[in-house]
Formats: structure tokens, sequence, C-alpha cells
């Protein structure tokens, strides 16, 4: 692998890293609203889909089934990994990736 596939690698990653940390501030802030408004929040998880509702006593506000970019994310991270140790693998296989050129006749 050379060394700007390395770097590739290591951006890809922190970006996704990133955006999964983001994902996560995002999901404290609603709940930290929610316990700002005297509700209790809870979450329901599917795979790929998460439901957010709240209740404060007898009043429940339902949730909406979304997107749960958790997972996504996690998704994504794996299979581009998955695919860079996939293409270092082949290029080690295949002699670090560099051919001879031929020899001239």
């Amino acid at each position: 692998m050379k060394g700007g596939s390395v770097l590739e690698v290591v951006v890809v990653n922190a970006v996704l890293l990133y955006l999964f940390w983001a994902v996560s501030a995002d999901y404290a802030f609603r709940d930290g609203y929610w316990a700002s408004m005297g509700f209790t929040p809870t979450t329901s998880l599917f795979p790929f889909a998460l439901i957010t509702s709240a209740t404060s006593g007898q009043t429940s506000i339902p949730g909406l089934l979304t997107l749960d970019w958790h997972q996504v994310i996690a998704v994504i991270l794996i299979v581009a990994d998955a695919l860079y140790l996939w293409a270092w693998l082949r290029a080690r296989r295949d002699g670090s990736g560099a051919r001879a050129p031929p020899t001239p006749k």
C-alpha cells in the first residue's frame, strides 16, 4: 500500500468518526432538550432505524420512525476499511502492487 493510500484511509476514518461524534452530540442535545422540558426521552432501536418518544406523567409524545445515523455511519466505516484491507492484501499478494516492466527482446 502506498503512502497516499494510507493517508486516504486515515482521512476517510477521521471524517467518518467525526460524523459519528456529531450524530452523538445531536442525540445528546435532543435528550437534553426533552429533559429541560420535564420529559423523559426513550429510544427504541431497530436495524438502521430508531424511534425516540417522550413522556411526562400522563403526557406522552410518540416518536416517528427515523434513520439511525450511528448504524449507517458504522456500516460505511466497516465497509470502507474492509475494502482498503482487501486492496492492501491483494497488492501484497501481487507483489506490492507494482509489476516489473517488461524486458525488451
